[in-house]
C-alpha cells in the first residue's frame, strides 16, 4: 500500500512539473514575439516571401515538367497519325498498282486472243489457198496429160472428137476416181493402144479409160506374165485400177489380156460368106 501511494504521488508531481513547463514555454514565446524588433519582423517576412517564391518555382517546375510530358505525348500522337496516314497512302497506292496490273493483264489477254484469232484466220485462208492451188495443179496436170495423149495418140483423140461423149465419160471416171481415191475399180473392154507406160481401153469402139502402167502393175497375156507392151491392139482386157491422189490419173493394179482370136479356116466358097477375121 505504501509503494502504491508513493507511485501515485510521483505521478502527480510529474504532471504538475509538465504543466508548469508548458506554461513557461508559452510565456517565453509570447515574450519573444513582444521583444522582436521591426527589422526582425521584416526579415521574417522576407524569409516567408522567399519560401513562397521557392514553393512557386517548385510548382512552376512541376507544371513545366507536366507540360513537357503533355507535349511529348502530343508528338507521339502526331507521329502515330502520320504513320497511319503513310500506311493508308501506301495501301491505296498498292491497290491502284494492283488494279493497273490487272487491267494490263486483261489487255494482254485480249491482245493474245486477237492474235490467236488472226493466226487461225490466216491458217484457214492459207489452207483454202492450198486447196485451190492443189485443185488448179490437178486441173493443169489433167490438161497436160490430155495434151500429151492428144500428141501421142492423135487417132484416138480424133475418135473422141467424133464422139464427144467419150471425153465426158473419161472426165466422169476421173472425177469419180478422185472422189474415192482409195477404192479399187474394175473395167473391161478392148485395147485401142498399148505400150510400156499405158494402156488405152475402149468399150463399144469408144475410148473409155487410159490406164497408167507402173512397176507394181501385174500384167498377164493369155494367162502368162508379160509386159504392157506385149498387149496387142484389139485384145480383150479386164483390169483393176485405183486413182492416184496426187496426179488424179488411174493407175493400173492388174491387167489380164486375151489376144485376138486367130483367123479360122476359110469357109466353103458356096456359103458366100467372107472368112472370119478378114476385112470385107
Amino acid at each position: 500500500m505504501k509503494s502504491r501511494a508513493a507511485w501515485l504521488g510521483a505521478g502527480v508531481a510529474a504532471l504538475a512539473v509538465g504543466t508548469t513547463a508548458c506554461q513557461d514555454g508559452d510565456r517565453s514565446r509570447q515574450d519573444t514575439a513582444e521583444k522582436n524588433t521591426p527589422g526582425q519582423q521584416v526579415e521574417q517576412a522576407q524569409l516567408q516571401s522567399e519560401k513562397a517564391f521557392d514553393d512557386a518555382r517548385d510548382a512552376q517546375k512541376e507544371a513545366s515538367s507536366q507540360q513537357r510530358e503533355a507535349a511529348r505525348a502530343q508528338e507521339d500522337v502526331q507521329h502515330k497519325q502520320q504513320e497511319l496516314q503513310e500506311a493508308q497512302a501506301k495501301a491505296q497506292k498498292e491497290s491502284q498498282e494492283a488494279q493497273a496490273s490487272q487491267q494490263q493483264a486483261q489487255a494482254r489477254t485480249q491482245q493474245a486472243q486477237s492474235v490467236a484469232q488472226q493466226a487461225q484466220a490466216s491458217a484457214l485462208a492459207a489452207q483454202r489457198q492450198a486447196q485451190q492451188n492443189f485443185t488448179t495443179q490437178q486441173q493443169a496436170s489433167n490438161e497436160n496429160a490430155a495434151a500429151n495423149q492428144r500428141v501421142a495418140n492423135p487417132d484416138a483423140w480424133q475418135q473422141q472428137a467424133a464422139n464427144p461423149n467419150a471425153a465426158t465419160q473419161q472426165a466422169a471416171i476421173a472425177q469419180n476416181s478422185r472422189a474415192a481415191p482409195a477404192q479399187e475399180q474394175q473395167i473391161s473392154g478392148d485395147v485401142l493402144s498399148a505400150n510400156a507406160q499405158e494402156v488405152l481401153v475402149s468399150q463399144r469402139g469408144e475410148p473409155r479409160l487410159r490406164l497408167k502402167v507402173g512397176p507394181s502393175t501385174q500384167v498377164q497375156v493369155d494367162g502368162r506374165a508379160a509386159s504392157a507392151a506385149d498387149i496387142q491392139e484389139g485384145a480383150q482386157v479386164r483390169a483393176s485400177y485405183r486413182t492416184d491422189a496426187s496426179s488424179g490419173e488411174p493407175q493400173a493394179l492388174r491387167i489380164d489380156a486375151t489376144s485376138r482370136a486367130q483367123p479360122a479356116a476359110p469357109a466353103p466358097a458356096e456359103s458366100g460368106e467372107s472368112s472370119p477375121g478378114v476385112p470385107r
